[in-house]
């Protein structure tokens, strides 16, 4: 009968010991980490969240959530559904905020690592600080330089203007029958000017015949006259030296 109450006694002390064992070890064991995005971070799209959460005994899973920090309130929402496998520095969930319509802001991600261990909460991890940025800013416009006030200097070239093209015009059967009468026309005054030319031309050959014609005459004349006239002055100057003597 000792015997029997001193082993009870020991289940009893056994049975309170070892939940009390398992929870010290459960809550020290417990891995729950993010490592990326980190604090502080930028993000927008797909955003691969990536990390730890594991237990070596009582595992149960694990949960992401995400939660707006301009919101006065806490309101979790998660992202994607809970995993019960474990998981060592490898990809948590990944948080599509396009097709989830995240709004751009400042975030905080939590996870939550849940255990087997009655009446304990999950242990839990968050980053906070994560701005979502989707849309593209605005750009602000280049502020125009003041205008320079100097009057020192040449003023610039003006650039010179160019003209488009002008489309020249196709003749047509009136723009031909005059060039053709234009043509003619000029053809005609040509050929009464060379016939003005030619007549021109001939009297000069005549006249200029006639000339040399009595240029001749007169030298064949003079050649005549010559030795008469010396014969001439001869005679005269012998009659007065017979004068002179006489």
């Amino acid at each position: 009968m000792a015997k029997t109450t001193t082993a009870f006694i020991l289940l009893l002390i056994i049975m309170s010991i070892a939940p009390a064992s398992a929870l010290a070890q459960g809550r020290e064991a417990a891995i729950a980490i993010i490592t990326s995005p980190a604090e502080g971070a930028t993000v927008s799209g797909q955003v691969v969240i990536t990390g730890s959460a594991s237990h070596p005994s009582v595992f149960v899973g694990y949960e992401v959530e995400f939660d707006n920090m301009a919101d006065a309130n806490e309101i979790w929402l998660p992202i994607g559904t809970r995993v019960s496998q474990p998981i060592t520095e490898g990809t948590l969930q990944i948080w599509d905020t396009v097709a989830n319509n995240v709004a751009d802001g400042i975030y905080q991600i939590r996870l939550r690592v849940f255990l087997n261990l009655p009446d304990e909460p999950p242990v839990e991890f968050v980053v906070r600080n994560v701005t979502v940025l989707n849309s593209v800013p605005t750009p602000l416009p280049t502020p125009l330089p003041p205008p320079s006030t100097s009057t020192a200097g040449p003023p610039a070239p003006t650039a010179p203007i160019q003209q488009p093209p002008t489309n020249t015009p196709r003749p047509t059967v009136e723009t031909l029958i005059d060039t053709n009468n234009q043509s003619s026309s000029s053809g005609g005054e040509s050929s009464l000017n060379f016939d003005r030319l030619q007549g021109a031309f001939c009297n000069g050959v005549i006249i200029a015949g006639v000339f040399f014609a009595f240029f001749a005459g007169y030298l064949a004349l003079r050649a005549r006259l010559r030795p008469m006239a010396r014969q001439i002055m001869w005679q005269i100057r012998s009659e007065m030296d017979d004068d002179r003597r006489g």
